[in-house]
Parts: structure tokens; sequence; C-alpha cells
């Protein structure tokens, strides 16, 4: 399977504290840059890429519509 970077824009320090924290504790590759601003964050986490779009949720689906 690809591995692909996937990028959280614009995160306060604590956002990006917590987002590494979770991704870490799954075992994701993660990392965590400062933005031009000084102020905000850019965390980046490298997650599987599928070759299959997401299926349909059926719940949302009304059975007369098809």
């Amino acid at each position: 399977m690809k591995l692909t970077w996937f990028q959280h824009d614009n995160c306060t320090t604590e956002q990006a504290d917590e987002l590494l924290a979770q991704y870490r504790r799954r075992g994701v590759p993660v990392e965590r840059s400062l933005n031009n601003d000084f102020i905000t964050w850019t965390v980046s986490a490298r997650l599987p890429e599928s070759n299959h779009p997401p299926r349909a949720d059926r719940r949302w689906q009304n059975r007369m519509w098809g």
C-alpha cells in the first residue's frame, strides 16, 4: 500500500501537540513544522493511501431513490 503525507495546516500549539500524541500512539510517522507566521504549526503524518474510493454510507440513501 502506498504511503503519502497528509497535512494539518494552521494548528495552534495545543492542537499540534494533541495530533502528534494521537498519531504516535498509533505508530504513524509524524512531523511538526512552524509556519512562516511563527504562531501556527503544520503537522504532517504519513498515512496509507487506498486504491479504491471510500464506500458511500448506506444509511443516507433512501430505497425509493435507488
